[in-house]
């Protein structure tokens, strides 16, 4: 299967005392603005999906894909202008979203990216010990199937859709894998049991995970 290349990017924003300070109604006037700035460009990606953010440092986070990463860019310079005076970007998250050497696709990647969003996302950054870089690549393959059988086969891991993306070379860590999610309770749970799998010893900078709130399609901010 002969797939294009995605560039994935996660864009958070940081809202001021400002727009805290504003009116329900200028509000309301910023969050239309953004909409039909994203409504106006979405067109030019693969997707976008936006949420409210629960970390104290940011207040809403932004998925995107594309096949040129100055689509992106230009996503990251629309937003900063309709955000205006009222906020500023605090994190972003850069990677190709590829198919795992590891497992078999069943779908497109690009298909896998058009689905309407679920309730929560995480975006969870990692890398890996460069020892384990050095084990031959059939143990590795072992080593993932039992990380990746535990996941699957947890009683609370059905309605957790993942998505490894790479940013070697792209970011400050090597890994970007992100989640959409119903429960948030059940993703921790699983999450929790996955730190008892072998695959889990060459894991490290496992920060900052984000996790945000669809709050519906009119509503960024």
């Amino acid at each position: 299967m002969i797939s294009m290349t995605i560039y994935s990017y996660v864009l958070t924003y940081k809202l001021n005392e400002k727009f805290w300070s504003l009116s329900v109604e200028e509000k309301r006037k910023i969050n239309d603005n953004i909409i039909d700035f994203i409504k106006e460009y979405k067109n030019k990606l693969i997707n976008i999906k936006y949420y409210k953010s629960i970390r104290h440092d940011n207040d809403v986070i932004f998925w995107s894909a594309s096949e040129d990463p100055i689509n992106l860019e230009r996503l990251k310079e629309g937003l900063n202008s309709v955000f205006g005076i009222y906020g500023s970007t605090q994190y972003s998250m850069f990677s190709l979203y590829e198919h795992s050497p590891y497992t078999t696709a069943s779908k497109s990647l690009e298909d896998t990216l058009k689905t309407e969003p679920k309730k929560y996302f995480v975006a969870y950054p990692m890398s890996k010990d460069r020892e384990w870089y050095l084990i031959n690549y059939e143990e590795r393959k072992k080593i993932l199937a039992g990380h990746i059988g535990t996941a699957r086969s947890d009683k609370e891991s059905p309605g957790i859709i993942s998505y490894t993306t790479y940013s070697f070379g792209l970011g400050d860590q090597e890994f970007v894998v992100l989640y959409e999610l119903d429960n948030l309770s059940a993703w921790s749970h699983v999450t929790e049991k996955l730190r008892e799998v072998m695959a889990r010893k060459w894991i490290i900078n496992e920060a900052p995970i984000f996790v945000g709130i669809y709050n519906g399609d009119e509503l960024v901010i």
